[in-house]
């Protein structure tokens, strides 16, 4: 029984010392090349009006993405909680390792007498493929800029058809939902637990899929995902134009696409170390200081570190919720979110 007992204590201690670990590495990496004279020097050349511009941009950004996840879930909930949710989502992505803010979004919109949690669980999905999508194409678009002429372009091709057939995929899965449906009944005549248990859950996950189905919709949310995108960049830009003079736009469209990926890497909670490295990384390519290069990072992640932080503590407030009882509902998926009748 001991032994039992320690095995998943262990595994545990693991699951929160590899990422933490790779975040440490990371930032040790990159303080290694920082002078941090002139990263105090980078930093004073940003003034309130910069913060203030940016601000501005993050929140006109966050605005369009909440707006695409929420045409996503079908307007089946409101603005208001599309937006505060979010946030929550990423609080506790930020707070606490293994990405549980999808979940967590999932559960605090499960509704017994409307969509479940599975349907919302859906709509997260959907919206991390478009994003996914988006950042290889953004990503793509930029880097001929920066390999030579004579580049090998078959990764670059592997990765934006990976990203298209994922796109591909789910509309399929939307377009024979029926048939998908019948086939999970039909087997489950076979075996209880496919029954009882997975058929419903993947119902809803279809169910959360249909919109889809709709090309109107489809376009809208994915537009509203590409405006945020574009603004984003243009939030980047403000801050960067401080430190560096007269930068490129396209830069913060490689770096900040690029910065996506890296977030993709088991980290600690909010990406620590991992956004920064990679944004630095990407900068290098540009010929950019590292500490300009690592205060321009900071700054854009202390920003939706924070805004982020604190949409999500009202979003729990107005929900009646506490921070680590969501997390423990996150992590151990109780109470199970339940098909809605």
């Amino acid at each position: 029984m001991k032994t039992r007992q320690r095995k998943p204590i262990l595994r545990r201690i693991l699951q929160w010392l590899l990422p933490l670990g790779i975040s440490g590495i990371v930032i040790w990496l990159v303080l290694r090349e920082i002078e941090f004279s002139r990263l105090i020097d980078s930093f004073s050349q940003i003034g309130w009006q910069t913060v203030l511009l940016a601000s501005i941009g993050f929140f006109v950004s966050y605005l369009f993405r909440v707006f695409c996840w929420y045409t996503l879930l079908n307007r089946k909930v409101t603005f208001k909680d599309a937006f505060f949710v979010m946030g929550t989502g990423y609080l506790l992505n930020n707070i606490f390792p293994f990405r549980l803010g999808e979940i967590g979004r999932a559960l605090l919109l499960d509704d017994p007498e409307g969509q479940s949690g599975w349907e919302v669980l859906s709509s997260v999905i959907v919206e991390r493929v478009f994003d996914i999508f988006l950042a290889a194409v953004f990503f793509i678009s930029t880097l001929p800029r920066i390999l030579n002429a004579e580049y090998d372009q078959t990764l670059i091709v592997i990765v934006l058809v990976v990203a298209a057939a994922g796109m591909v995929f789910l509309y399929l899965l939307a377009r024979f939902e029926q048939k998908i449906a019948a086939w999970f009944t039909r087997w489950g005549e076979r075996s209880d637990f496919v029954k009882t248990w997975l058929t419903p859950k993947v119902s809803q996950l279809l169910k959360g899929l249909s919109v889809l189905k709709h090309p109107g919709l489809f376009l809208l949310a994915f537009s509203s995902l590409a405006v945020s995108w574009f603004i984003a960049f243009g939030e980047n830009f403000i801050i960067f134009q401080r430190l560096y003079p007269e930068p490129s736009f396209w830069w913060m469209i490689f770096v900040l696409s690029a910065s996506a990926f890296g977030a993709a890497i088991p980290s600690a909670p909010a990406s620590l170390g991992i956004f920064e490295g990679v944004m630095v990384a990407a900068f290098a390519l540009l010929s950019v200081d590292a500490e300009l290069a690592f205060a321009h990072a900071l700054i854009i992640h202390a920003l939706a570190f924070v805004y982020t932080n604190i949409i999500g503590l009202i979003g729990l407030r107005l929900r009646g919720q506490a921070l680590v009882g969501l997390y423990r509902r996150a992590i151990h998926r109780k109470p199970d979110m339940q098909p809605s009748e």
